[in-house]
């Protein structure tokens, strides 16, 4: 059953080649055929050879009769040649894109909330990592499989009429090199699994030597003494793991070797060496036989070694359709469209705490949002600021309590429509290595329209000149990583390039997450003030750190314990000298102290 399992996810996932490069199979199908008469006409041609020299045959004779099989052999042997060394590769290539696209595009249905788990980061890096080339893998182990079968039973054929002893001492070695291989292949599988936490840190520590982000950090602090250590530490890890497992395999290839080489050839060639030297063969049936032995025993052993990667190919091919079959828990929940921007967006008593956590970080939260309304969030860090955000969003679901768009529970639309409500500028935003324009946009500049939205965005965040004096403008690639005309941006410049995304969308909701952290007081503040002046029409909601940044809000939210602890504007809150009094307080002596 579990060999009957193995064969059908591997015919599976071979699906998937017939879909992307559907032409591959006609040019598999004439290698096969060329494999097939490549072998036969070898023996034949030995064997002809041998008869026509032993009888002292006229040259013309021999060469005329030998030209026939010498032909079909060139021309069979281009066919192979051009298919493994051509058509082989072309079609790898156009499958790995393929795939990789077809894999990516459906990475968005991974829930947010699956990330939080690193067990399910491990098997997710794996399905990525091998899901890619194992379809086109597996598919030309399928080719190869059916033409050594079919070498196989041809040649076979050859042999026995010879002698069957000679195929049973082949297939009882071949038997028993399929059986080593399949062992060493497992052991080396279940390294792989135990290895891929280590691996993937091995891998994570290795960018942060080459990537600029970490530069300015590694050449002014102690932290590359750390992450050298860290290296020693996991490259050791996964080193003792590589020996362990090499010990445990070494006793197998040992056997392996002694099978292929002693029993497999050895036995071949004394086999027919005692029939030729009691006479029971000729010179010319030797050679022959002795060369559709070597050809049998080869394409048996690729039988059998398909058979082995049929099982090896199962383990990772679990991993794939694990990955294409997940099934997640939010992000399909989502069953009508949202068509309207919500004119009210309540936050109804929500609590709500991560997962494998057992502290709320949001507690009876109670608040309603009106369209067009400028709002700032504020508390201490850890206060549940950004999860606010995350839930409103839908990265994750309120576990007890509502939030309701214009009165109707928001987790019955569509995720992409309630997310296609907000731009969001998060703290921990990225730059990508594109354009300025791809940066912006989020997506490729197809219009006049689409560049007159970057300049506008540009502008509103004090940018555009600097961008227009590039020698390729808004086409210019961020950072000098891959490109010589690249440019180099500085954090704050970094931040209002983020922050022109929201003005460049299409979004109602605009969502500042602390975006603005790398800038003075003075700049952040600015930025704020542009934002809620050109955007009087949107929803606007910041987070900041900084209560002196957001004093012209509509109204002011202070998060502490997990919920509300005040509610008003500026003016409001001061006059009530509570809790938000003391903090702007304190904060403003600080600045001041900063500033002397």
């Amino acid at each position: 059953m579990k060999m009957f399992n193995s064969f059908r996810k591997n015919f599976k996932i071979v699906g998937f080649v017939f879909r992307f490069c559907p032409g591959y199979k006609y040019f598999t199908i004439l290698f096969i055929i060329a494999s097939l008469l490549n072998s036969v006409s070898k023996v034949f041609l030995i064997q002809k050879a041998i008869e026509l020299f032993v009888k002292e045959s006229p040259f013309g004779e021999f060469a005329s009769a030998i030209a026939v099989y010498l032909i079909v052999i060139l021309v069979t042997a281009f066919i192979r040649i051009f298919y493994r060394g051509y058509i082989s590769g072309k079609y790898r290539l156009v499958y790995i894109n393929k795939m990789r696209d077809y894999m990516y595009r459906l990475a968005h249905r991974i829930d947010y909330a699956d990330f939080d788990n690193p067990d399910f980061y491990d098997q997710y890096a794996r399905a990525l990592r091998d899901g890619a080339s194992r379809g086109i893998l597996v598919y030309e182990d399928l080719a190869g499989f059916v033409s050594s079968l079919l070498n196989t039973f041809a040649v076979g054929s050859i042999i026995l009429i010879t002698d069957w002893m000679l195929v049973l001492i082949i297939i009882f070695a071949s038997i028993c090199s399929f059986i080593l291989k399949n062992i060493i292949n497992r052991k080396w599988y279940l390294h792989d699994k135990a290895t891929e936490k280590n691996r993937r840190m091995y891998r994570y520590l290795n960018r942060t030597f080459y990537r600029q982000r970490y530069a300015a950090e590694i050449k002014t602090t102690p932290v590359s003494g750390l992450l050298v250590d860290k290296y020693k530490e996991t490259a050791a890890d996964i080193n003792k793991a590589y020996l362990r497992t090499q010990r445990g395999v070494i006793l197998y290839d040992a056997l392996l070797n002694f099978v292929e080489t002693g029993i497999e050839q050895g036995g071949t060639y004394l086999f027919l060496g005692y029939k030729l030297f009691f006479g029971l063969i000729d010179i010319s049936r030797f050679g022959s036989v002795l060369n559709a032995a070597m050809q049998f025993s080869g394409n048996f052993t690729n039988v059998m070694n398909f058979i082995t990667r049929i099982k090896q190919n199962a383990l990772y091919i679990d991993d794939f359709f694990w990955y294409l079959e997940y099934e997640p828990g939010l992000e399909t929940r989502g069953r009508e469209a949202l068509l309207a921007s919500p004119e009210t967006i309540d936050v109804d008593r929500v609590y709500f705490r991560y997962p494998e956590s057992g502290d709320f970080v949001l507690r009876d939260f109670l608040l309603t949002i009106k369209k067009g309304e400028k709002l700032a969030i504020v508390g201490l860090n850890g206060s549940g600021k950004t999860t606010l955000v995350k839930l409103l969003l839908k990265f994750y679901l309120p576990v007890k309590g509502k939030i309701l768009f214009d009165n109707q529970d928001y987790a019955m639309f569509f995720e992409k429509d309630v997310r296609r409500q907000f731009a969001v500028i998060f703290q921990d935003f990225e730059i990508y290595a594109l354009s300025v324009a791809e940066n912006i946009l989020m997506r490729r500049a197809e219009s006049a329209e689409d560049e007159k939205r970057v300049w506008d965005a540009l502008e509103m965040v004090g940018m555009r000149e600097k961008v227009a004096s590039m020698p390729d403008g808004i086409n210019t690639q961020v950072t000098r990583e891959f490109h010589r005309r690249g440019a180099g941006f500085s954090g704050g410049e970094q931040q209002k390039l983020a922050i022109a995304r929201v003005f460049a969308s299409d979004a109602d909701i605009y969502v500042l997450d602390e975006p603005t952290s790398s800038l003075d007081p003075l700049s952040e503040k600015q930025i704020n003030d542009l934002i809620i002046e050109k955007a009087r029409d949107k929803t606007i909601i910041i987070i900041a750190h900084r209560l002196s940044t957001v004093v012209d809000v509509d109204r002011i939210i202070l998060i502490e314990d997990h919920k509300i602890k005040e509610m008003g504007t500026h003016r409001e809150l001061i006059a009530r000298g509570e809790r938000y009094r003391k903090l702007f307080a304190t904060q403003a002596s600080l600045y001041k102290k900063a500033s002397r």
